[in-house]
């Protein structure tokens, strides 16, 4: 794919495969999406940032629709002070979402790496 026509469709297609492993329960799907937006966007400086806007995406939407129906504060004061952050719910949705953001990061760099080592270099 090429341009920002490829890196909308594979952020957008990265970000639908990392919220459905959310909501299924298999949240390593994130890093999968990545490696895919990392294989199919040919350049990483493209790659690189959409599989990070995917894993972000993939894992923050989720938890701004939860705290939308029932809200967060409980379970996230309970994690906050089992984290040693009392009084601070936003420390672990921020964990949260950069968990999310650095498994998607990680797998478009790899697979970016990957296909860089693979293509023949031109002179």
């Amino acid at each position: 794919m090429r341009g920002s026509s490829g890196f909308v469709i594979a952020l957008v297609v990265g970000a639908a495969v990392s919220v459905a492993g959310v909501l299924i329960g298999a949240w390593w799907l994130t890093f999968p999406a990545g490696l895919l937006i990392g294989l199919t966007l040919g350049q990483a400086r493209l790659a690189i940032p959409a599989g990070a806007l995917a894993g972000l995406v993939g894992w923050g939407l989720p938890l701004a629709i939860q705290q939308d129906r029932v809200g967060l504060g409980a379970a996230a004061s309970s994690l906050a002070a089992i984290l040693g952050s009392t009084g601070q719910p936003v420390v672990p949705v921020i964990l949260t979402c950069v968990v999310g953001l650095l498994l998607g990061l990680t797998g478009a760099w790899l697979a970016s790496a990957g296909r860089s080592l693979a293509a023949p270099t031109t002179s």
